[in-house]
């Protein structure tokens, strides 16, 4: 029986004595104060077996008993996590609580926030006092993804950046799989972790890309795929990798750098396009696993609370403006899993020769 099963065994007998302690208070004492005491442990006991016989307690137990994880890093290896905020604090809190849970190296974490509402400004700094090591950076106007992330990494103390989005709940050693992948060779520059939708299943392993005739088409590795899978237990040497969940050598990221005019959340692409064009490798991490808990699996009140991220996050200009970087710094044309992807949506731009009469025309509105 693994670690991680034992856990639960132990959880369910505690809960079983918890049970048939609330009885006997009930049926024995008129004593409200320790029948309180026994029913709050039961319900923290109950919360800890749904949370170790769901997701992360699966992945926790996983890890355990992969025999690629490694358990241990140098004592020099520390890292500063970057995170922005925008909103969402029941995300962040989520996050922030997995981070100081699971994160065993030396480490600080940034959280940049991309002008809140003032509830949220408030519950941050709030962290900052909860939480050793952690600086709230407070925006007066939202800088978006590239932006923020080049504005906080100038804060960091550390030799290692890892930028983590505010809706990613980290497991056990993801930090030293991070780090044994990250001076696996010299000429290593960044690694990702395996992110995992909350359905178990993967949504990038790393990132592939093919250029074909004038256009620079990225995938994502094992998406779809069960986290567990055996498949998935394998370190590639990545094209790009998806800068949500992903560890820097600093020295390179600060000799690259984000290009802050790539809009749509698509620096990742960009800046991975010219790391590796440079000769640098990039690496997925199949031992890092982490749950990114994705606006599509939200309820519905969230996504409605929530409908101007939503917005931000697919608002057609700012698509339209990095594709017309991308083409006029690398001449190609950037497209996801099939060529014209997500042109032909968005735009109705079915050919090659569509896509480029269409920056032709537009290439002025930069």
């Amino acid at each position: 029986m693994s670690d991680q099963q034992n856990h639960i065994e132990r959880l369910r007998k505690d809960i079983s004595e918890l049970e048939k302690s609330i009885s006997w208070y009930r049926d024995t004492f008129e004593n409200r104060r320790l029948l309180g005491i026994v029913k709050d442990r039961f319900v923290r006991a109950r919360k800890k077996l749904n949370k170790a016989e769901g997701l992360e307690g699966r992945i926790a137990d996983y890890i355990n008993n992969n025999p690629l994880t490694v358990r241990s890093t140098r004592p020099s290896h520390q890292v500063s996590i970057i995170m922005l905020s925008f909103n969402r604090v029941e995300d962040t809190r989520k996050a922030v609580r997995s981070i100081y849970k699971n994160t065993s190296v030396p480490f600080e974490l940034i959280i940049l926030d991309n002008n809140s509402n003032d509830e949220v400004r408030t519950e941050l700094k709030q962290f900052t006092e909860k939480y050793k090591d952690l600086r709230v950076i407070l925006e007066t106007t939202n800088l978006g993804c590239a932006k923020g992330r080049v504005k906080a990494a100038r804060y960091a103390r550390y030799d290692h950046l890892l930028f983590l989005d505010n809706d990613i709940i980290v497991s056990p050693y993801y930090t030293e799989n991070l780090f044994s992948l990250l001076y696996s060779q010299e000429n290593v520059a960044g690694v990702c972790c395996k992110v995992v939708f909350p359905n178990g299943k993967i949504q990038f392993n790393g990132g592939q890309m093919i250029e074909d005739d004038g256009y620079a088409l990225y995938s994502l590795h094992d998406e779809g795929q069960e986290f567990d899978e055996a498949a998935t237990n394998r370190y590639i040497d990545c094209q790009w990798i998806p800068g949500g969940a992903t560890i820097w050598k600093r020295t390179v990221f600060e000799k690259f750098g984000i290009d802050e005019d790539m809009k749509g959340s698509f620096e990742d692409n960009e800046i991975s396009y010219r790391i590796r064009a440079a000769g640098y490798l990039l690496l997925n991490s199949p031992a890092s696993i982490v749950i990114h808990d994705h606006f599509d699996f939200k309820n519905t009140i969230f996504k409605k609370n929530e409908a101007q991220y939503y917005a931000g996050r697919n608002d057609q200009g700012r698509i339209k403006d990095a594709l017309l970087h991308f083409y006029n710094k690398h001449h190609l044309i950037f497209s996801f899993a099939w060529k014209n992807n997500p042109w032909d949506m968005i735009w109705n731009l079915h050919s090659k020769d569509e896509v480029l009469r269409f920056i032709r025309e537009n290439n002025h509105k930069l």
